[in-house]
């Protein structure tokens, strides 16, 4: 099994739509949004140049599509934690701090332990070098994802149950 990850281009888009709209995708990305062509564009077309406007403000955002033997599977996006709005602000964490977000879109490859590993390679690949922590804050209900992190190294830091039902979970990238 070789793992590749290829910067997001714009001919992506109709996977990602799809993706989106699967049943496995929409309970926890944007789960709130009709996906269509027009929001595909809107929200990830500068993703394909590397950032996203906060503000008005263009902010550095790295994205990927996830190839398995060189068959896309997923997505995946890094970016500095403390660029980006969140449900609940960041506190009490390490100033050199990246997040990221994953999905695997394609069914079949689920439930088979690739998540923890394409995060691995990812981190390493793409993080590493780059900040010395990483984030990522599922929704408390996803067990799937969470035991995903944890078998890729992330421990629990705290629980936002009341304010965003977010687990918030670190990994040292040192």
């Amino acid at each position: 099994m070789n793992i590749t990850f290829k910067s997001l281009q714009k001919s992506h888009f109709p996977l990602l739509l799809k993706w989106l709209k699967t049943p496995h995708i929409k309970a926890w990305w944007d789960p709130g949004l009709k996906w269509t062509k027009k929001l595909i564009q809107e929200k990830y077309g500068n993703y394909v140049y590397g950032y996203k406007l906060e503000n008005n403000i263009p902010k550095k955002i790295h994205a990927f599509i996830i190839e398995i033997d060189k068959q896309p599977i997923g997505y995946i996006q890094v970016y500095d934690a403390y660029d980006f709005h969140r449900s609940v602000p960041l506190k009490n964490l390490p100033k050199s701090l990246a997040a990221f977000d994953i999905f695997i879109g394609q069914k079949e490859y689920l439930n088979k332990g690739i998540g923890s590993k394409v995060i691995k390679l990812f981190l390493e690949s793409f993080c590493k070098s780059k900040y010395k922590y990483i984030f990522v804050d599922p929704d408390h209900n996803n067990i799937a994802a969470i035991k995903a992190y944890e078998k890729a190294g992330f421990k629990k830091i705290e629980e936002q149950l009341e304010e965003s039902k977010e687990i918030w979970m670190l990994m040292s990238l040192e």
